[in-house]
């Protein structure tokens, strides 16, 4: 009986190093207990490595029985779709009593929410478990659809709600609470990856910021979305304007606080920089000089993604010249060359760099480099939203596809 007991402890004991070494975790309160399970277990919590936050919450306004019943029929109509689409038999209806039942599952965890942030309890919370995370290396902050890390079962299926990016400023609190717990316990990060994140998230004050560089100095990677502000219009549906907030996102961008702290990332390899918008009326939220220190050079840099940023083709073929010898993924997204020609840009990618993968997709804008000094644009899309032909046969042709040997775009598939 006593070898037996032995015995089951040493497998547990096995198990609980590689179990969690990946966390996944919401807003929520049973997920804090199960992170609160994690940190006292003598083996579990010094070998979790990855946490992943999910910053999703049910919102600051409850909802009425009545908008729970018609969130529900929404939920239903896309289960309904899913089914026909996975060819798999559809849940039956709940019914009235059912939806009640839920309905005040879905208050208590309304409430309980409310409660948690209100005491600043998930900020307490951070600081109470991460002290035991100490061989923690990669931190995932999660909101909006970015960087969503596989297919998990969310805490709050349970209540037929479906949480979004309700605290504002986007993800400022969540990533926050989460940094100051790590930088208080000098934990040294390898990989920070956050988005949506708001452009606010970097207004803080000159000597903060420079205090906790020397926090990131092992960073071998960094993935940021910046969010730039986007409102919806009550009264008309579906009627969105997007990147409202890209002047003052751009005025903090040009003291050189972003590119500062990303120069100052000596070890890194991956350095992806997206934003999430442009504005029709107000342009990019930042170029290309904002973001990578001009003339500077990282040692080790193997991937980089720039995303809805401007800027000529010559300085961002010089800043790949200088990574010719490292880098060879690249992606150019929602890119707008302001007075340069993409039909020149290319051909000097594929001539100059050794890429083992490239990807020019979105919308990416330019202007012809000879009279008439045209101007050019082309929508490649997002690969795993649509397929695009044209979007393949470029990235074909930076790799030196040898099929693909003249440059894919044209004026005459330009959109203008």
């Amino acid at each position: 009986m006593y070898e037996g007991s032995v015995c089951c402890r040493a497998f547990a004991d096995a198990a609980a190093c590689f179990v969690h070494r990946e966390v996944i975790f919401y807003l929520h309160e049973r997920d804090f207990e199960m992170l609160r399970s994690i940190s006292l277990h003598p083996i579990a919590s010094k070998n979790v490595h990855s946490l992943v936050y999910i910053g999703h919450t049910l919102g600051s306004r409850k909802q009425s029985i009545e908008e729970y019943r018609q969130n529900y029929e929404t939920i239903r109509m896309a289960d309904k779709l899913a089914a026909e689409h996975s060819n798999e038999p559809l849940p039956p209806r709940l019914g009235n009593h059912q939806l009640l039942e839920f309905y005040k599952n879905y208050e208590h965890a309304f409430e309980q929410e409310q409660r948690m942030l209100r005491n600043d309890e998930d900020i307490s919370f951070m600081k109470e478990v991460i002290s035991c995370f100490t061989a923690l290396q990669e931190l995932v902050m999660s909101c909006g659809f970015w960087f969503r890390k596989g297919l998990r079962k969310s805490p709050f299926e349970e209540i037929l709600a479906r949480p979004g990016s309700y605290i504002m400023p986007d993800g400022c609190r969540q990533l926050d609470s989460v940094l100051n717990a790590i930088f208080e316990n000098k934990i040294k990060l390898k990989k920070l990856t956050a988005g949506e994140l708001s452009w606010q998230f970097f207004q803080k004050p000159p000597a903060e910021l420079k205090r906790t560089m020397s926090f990131y100095s092992d960073l071998t990677c960094l993935e940021l979305c910046i969010d730039v502000g986007m409102t919806e219009d009550p009264g008309a549906q579906l009627d969105i304007t997007t990147g409202t907030e890209v002047p003052q996102c751009r005025q903090l961008l040009t003291t050189g606080l972003l590119r500062d702290f990303i120069k100052s990332l000596t070890q890194l390899r991956e350095l992806y920089v997206v934003f999430n918008f442009n504005s029709e009326e107000h342009g990019y939220a930042a170029s290309l000089e904002d973001i990578m220190e001009p003339k500077h050079v990282w040692e080790h840099l193997e991937s980089l993604t720039l995303g809805n940023i401007i800027c000529e083709r010559q300085d961002l073929m010089s800043m790949l010249k200088r990574h010719k010898s490292t880098l060879s993924d690249l992606c150019l997204r929602d890119i707008c060359l302001r007075s340069t020609s993409w039909l020149v840009l290319l051909p000097k990618i594929r001539r100059t760099m050794n890429l083992y993968d490239a990807c020019i997709c979105g919308e990416v804008s330019g202007r012809r480099e000879s009279p008439p000094y045209d101007e050019e644009f082309w929508d490649l899309s997002i690969p795993d939203e649509f397929e695009e032909p044209l979007r393949d046969d470029v990235n074909d042709y930076l790799v030196k596809d040898d099929f693909i040997n003249r440059c894919p775009l044209n004026r005459y598939n330009s959109e203008l």
